[in-house]
C-alpha cells in the first residue's frame, strides 16, 4: 500500500486533516518500478510515496518485542505515511537480531529477525525501504565488516569501501538477503513487494587518501547494485547517501551519472551542517535560514536527479529546536516548509523519526504523534 499527500491551498482544520488521513486511496499492487523520467511508479501509475525513517525495527524483531514494530507500524499508518525506512543489517554485540557476528559470520537467528520483521510489515500493509549497511558504527556498518574481513590489522574505515575482502564481504551479504526465503511467510525476499527499495547504505563518506578517490564510492555503488540484481533482486536499488556533491567524498552527480542505482538520496539537517551559522542567530534568524538551506537543498538535488531521469527520495530530514524554543511549533515550522518544496519538486520526503511509544529521545529528532502535535498536523497535511 502507498498513499499520496494531501494539498491544501489553506490552512486545513482539524477534521480536513483528519478527512485527509482517513481517505486516502491505498494504490495496492506489486514491486515499485521507475520510468524514465524519473517518477516512482506502482502498477503503472505515478506516486510520490510519503514515508518516514525508523532504525530500531530489526533490533525489537530481533528481541522479540513484536508489539514495539507493531507499534511503529501502527503510528506510520496513522500518520498516511506507510513506506518505513530501516535497517536491515546488525553487525557484531550481542542483540539477538545480529545478522553478522563479529567474525562476519551470516546468523540463521538474525535473519529469522528479519523475517519476522518483513512478515509483519506485510500485514499491515507498511513497505520498507531496506538499508544494507551503515558509514558509522551504529549496529556495526562499515568498521564491523571490515574487522571481520581483515581481523587484526585495524585498518581504517574508509579501507571498507575499496578493501577487496571487505567489498567481497558485503557482496556476500547482500546476495545472501536477496537469495532468502522468508520463514514467516514464504516470501522470496528478491521478489517481495513489502520491500519497496534495497538501499546500499547509510550516508557513505570516503575521506581517507590512501583509499578514497573522487570514484571510490561510485565504483563501490556499482560494484552493491550489480551483487543485488545478480543475485535476483527485482527490486530498486537506492542510494542512501547524504546528497553531497564532492564533499566527504560522495558526489551525488557522479553516482547519478554512473547509472547503477535506481534512486538518489538526501538527507536534511542545517542545524548539523551548518552549525555555525545557525547558531549566531536570533531563533528567528535561526528558523528562517534553516528553512532556506533545507529548501534550496531539495530544489538543487531535486534538479540534479531531473537532468539525470533519476527519482529522488529526501529520505532523511529533521530539525532540532534551538535553545528556550518551543520544540513541535519550531519543528512543524521547518518541518512543514521543506515538505512543502519537497511536493513541489515532486519528489518523496520521509522526516526523521518515529519509534514505539515511551522510548527516550536521544537526539532531540524524535517524532512523537501523541506529544508533538504541531509536528503531526505539518506531516499529515503535507
Amino acid at each position: 500500500m502507498l498513499v499520496v499527500g494531501c494539498a491544501w491551498s489553506d490552512a486545513p482544520t482539524p477534521g480536513a486533516i483528519e478527512a485527509c488521513a482517513r481517505d486516502q486511496a491505498p494504490l495496492a499492487g506489486g514491486a515499485v518500478a521507475r520510468d524514465d523520467h524519473g517518477r516512482l511508479l506502482v502498477d503503472g501509475a505515478a506516486v510520490v510515496p510519503r514515508g518516514l525513517g525508523s532504525y530500531p525495527l530489526l533490533e525489537h524483531a530481533g528481541n522479540g518485542r513484536m508489539e514495539a514494530v507493531h507499534d511503529i507500524f501502527d503510528q506510520a499508518l496513522a500518520l498516511g505515511r506507510p513506506v518505513v525506512r530501516t535497517n536491515a543489517y546488525l553487525d557484531g554485540g550481542r542483540n539477538p537480531a545480529r545478522i553478522r557476528d563479529a567474525d562476519g559470520t551470516i546468523r540463521e537467528e538474525g535473519l529469522l529477525g528479519l523475517d519476522r520483521l518483513l512478515a509483519a510489515a506485510a500485514e499491515r500493509g507498511v513497505r520498507l525501504v531496506l538499508i544494507l549497511t551503515n558509514n558509522w558504527e551504529n549496529y556495526g556498518g562499515a568498521a564491523a565488516v571490515l574487522e571481520a574481513a581483515a581481523p587484526g590489522e585495524e585498518l581504517p574505515k574508509d579501507a571498507f569501501w575499496s578493501e577487496a575482502r571487505a567489498v567481497e564481504a558485503q557482496r556476500r551479504y547482500v546476495q545472501t538477503l536477496v537469495a532468502r526465503t522468508n520463514e514467516v511467510n514464504g516470501r522470496r525476499y528478491a521478489d517481495d513487494p513489502t520491500v519497496f527499495a534495497w538501499e546500499l547504505v547509510n550516508e557513505a563518506r570516503c575521506e581517507d587518501d590512501a583509499w578514497c578517490d573522487a570514484g571510490t564510492l561510485v565504483r563501490w555503488a556499482r560494484a552493491m547494485a550489480e551483487a543485488l540484481r545478480g543475485a535476483g533482486a527485482t527490486q530498486l536499488v537506492a542510494w542512501g547517501g547524504s546528497g553531497h556533491l564532492g564533499l566527504h567524498g560522495e558526489d551525488l552527480e557522479r553516482v547519478a551519472a554512473d547509472g547503477a542505482v535506481d534512486v538518489l538520496t538526501l538527507h536534511v539537517y542545517p542545524f548539523a551542517h551548518h552549525a555555525l551559522r545557525l547558531d549566531a542567530s536570533t531563533p528567528g534568524q535561526r528558523t528562517a535560514l534553516g528553512i532556506r538551506l533545507g529548501v534550496d537543498a531539495i530544489r538543487e538535488r531535486a534538479a540534479l536527479a531531473r537532468r539525470h531521469g533519476l527519482p529522488l527520495v529526501v529520505e532523511e530530514l529533521g530539525w532540532r529546536g534551538g535553545e528556550g524554543a518551543d520544540r513541535d511549533a519550531e519543528r512543524a515550522l521547518v518541518l512543514g516548509a521543506w515538505l512543502r518544496a519537497a511536493r513541489e519538486q515532486g519528489v518523496a520526503a520521509f522526516p526523521w523519526m518515529i519509534g514505539e511509544r515511551g522510548r527516550p529521545d536521544y537526539d532531540g529528532l524524535l517524532i512523537r504523534p501523541d506529544e508533538d502535535l504541531a509536528t503531526v498536523e505539518a506531516l499529515r497535511c503535507e
